[in-house]
């Protein structure tokens, strides 16, 4: 897949122009699609957290999302990049018909990250077992249980990885999304309220494990069912060598980002006490639903972006990339002024207290990522082509500085500390980005009618 350093701009006469107002549809249709998809997730997810805070108390919910928190870094590496990998090669398989190849992909990566979960989840419930005087009993029992989700998540995440790869925007998303967190709505209501059951940390973790079961076998029916014909029956090809290549960059861009984007909760229970991670985790939920338009678009510009660039159409890349920008920027802007408006009484759902301290922490998130929604898809524009060695980079250097912000800041502002420093780092981060995309690629991702540099 080695293609020229700065893409031809020669694709820009007669012979490309029927191609890009299909791609533009597909694009709009995908994003919908997904963005529908998204906002029913945060609608259950809200539902779950407010369910989850009310049934167990401020205390116990802190002691959850603190362990969740763990688990969604360690499920990233468990992960071995290999997610995203998929959604780069997926297009390029189906793109040069390398069909065995292609089946090869499903069965290998699923065979790397399974046992690459198996021996995170023995280690890491080894350390939590040799730490056990200190963490105490609620968050030890969370933790342990909380590792036999490792397994599971990273599947269900794969499985995600190659239906995005086949452009299938709504199912990528709508197991984790919808079907994962109605089945944890449902188990939780019939333990609590048809059975009396007291839920305490642990107990949730524990229905989370078995909701994550029963979603990631109705994503495996589905995905059989979406796989291309012609990939069906052919003899499997391993590249392992090019998977594992592209995989470790990717891991290590990964495992920055999600230090990157948990290291304010991790340092903020670390230094604050575990309870004060609660009202936080409260917040950044809702903040994330601002998000979700960047997400929805993602979802089926990162295919597109790695199949316009092995294709070395360089127009229909730099279209498609401005025209999301667009799309995801008028998204956030709408929501993040929405949850502005009525964030403080939402907050109120999660029980006393909330409001008065993850408002204003609310506040600051939302900004950070209108701007880095303005910047545009730079991410995926590195890791979609062939720059995810210098995206680490970046990525690194604004996880350092998370991570010297938050430690700076928290232990004298508390929960506004952690959030200027997630605002902070995720702004230098997609500055920085955008800076080298503009060099390198020659597009402009951004929502401003910027000239192209050549």
């Amino acid at each position: 897949m080695e293609v020229a350093e700065t893409p031809r701009s020669v694709h820009a006469d007669n012979r490309t122009a029927p191609d890009y107002a299909p791609v533009l549809r597909l694009l709009r249709r995908g994003a919908s699609g997904a963005l529908l998809v998204q906002v029913g997730g945060a609608g259950f997810s809200l539902i779950v957290n407010v369910l989850l805070a009310r049934l167990v108390g401020k205390a116990e919910y802190g002691v959850y999302t603190f362990a969740l928190s763990w688990i969604t870094v360690l499920t990233v590496l468990s992960l071995l990049g290999q997610s995203s990998s998929v959604v780069r090669f997926v297009p390029t398989y189906v793109h040069r018909q390398e069909w065995g190849t292609l089946r090869g992909l499903r069965r290998g990566t699923s065979l790397l990250v399974l046992a690459a979960s198996g021996m995170i989840m023995l280690i890491g419930a080894g350390t939590v077992l040799m730490l056990r005087d200190r963490l105490g009993g609620t968050l030890e029992h969370t933790l342990l249980v909380g590792f036999l989700l490792l397994p599971v998540l990273t599947q269900l995440s794969l499985n995600g990885a190659f239906f995005r790869g086949f452009k299938r925007a709504v199912s990528s998303g709508a197991y984790n999304n919808l079907v994962r967190p109605i089945v944890l709505i449902v188990l939780v209501l019939v333990l609590a309220l048809l059975l009396g059951l007291r839920l305490t940390a642990p107990g949730i973790m524990a229905v989370s494990v078995v909701a994550a079961l029963v979603t990631l076998a109705c994503s495996e029916w589905r995905l059989t069912r979406a796989w291309p014909a012609a990939a069906r029956r052919v003899q499997p090809g391993y590249d392992v060598p090019a998977w594992l290549k592209l995989g470790r960059r990717l891991f290590f861009l990964a495992t920055i980002g999600i230090v990157s984007d948990r290291v304010d909760v991790l340092i903020l229970g670390g230094l604050a006490g575990a309870e004060a991670v609660g009202p936080y985790y409260a917040a950044a939920r809702l903040a994330a639903l601002a998000l979700y338009g960047l997400t929805a678009v993602n979802t089926i510009l990162a295919p597109m972006i790695a199949e316009s660039y092995v294709a070395d159409d360089h127009v229909r890349l730099a279209g498609l990339v401005h025209h999301a920008a667009k799309l995801t920027f008028a998204v956030t802007a709408v929501v993040a002024l929405a949850i502005a408006v009525a964030g403080h009484w939402v907050l109120g759902w999660f029980g006393n207290g909330f409001p008065e301290s993850a408002y204003v922490p609310l506040l600051i998130m939302l900004g950070g990522q209108c701007i880095s929604a303005a910047a545009g898809p730079v991410g995926f524009l590195m890791t979609m082509t062939r720059y995810e060695r210098e995206a680490s980079w970046f990525l690194g250097a604004s996880a350092l500085l998370n991570v010297l912000l938050s430690v700076a800041l928290i232990p004298a502002f508390g929960l506004i500390g952690a959030a200027i420093a997630s605002a902070a780092s995720t702004i230098a981060w997609n500055l920085s980005a955008l800076v080298f995309v503009r060099a390198r690629l020659d597009v402009n991702p951004t929502v401003l009618p910027l000239p192209n540099r050549r």
